[in-house]
């Protein structure tokens, strides 16, 4: 059997002086738990400025661990 994936969505209100940084660490902390980005978004604010960022992770759960799962292991 294939294994499967579980996705997680997250959001983050950086700061406009610092959003490089907020969102390269955030993205930094997800992929060390072994999460992959799979897609983002960023809204602006009223003068234009991004500060909303949502993404979209994902990460492989090993088929025998989802097999335990299903089977309530």
């Amino acid at each position: 059997m294939s294994d499967q994936w579980e996705y997680r969505f997250t959001t983050i209100l950086a700061n406009p002086a610092t959003m490089d940084d907020e969102v390269n660490s955030m993205l930094s902390a997800w992929t060390a738990e072994g999460w992959e980005p799979v897609n983002h978004a960023a809204m602006g604010d009223r003068d234009g400025i991004p500060g909303f960022f949502s993404f979209l992770f994902k990460r492989r759960i090993p088929w025998s661990s989802s097999a335990q799962a299903r089977s309530g292991w």
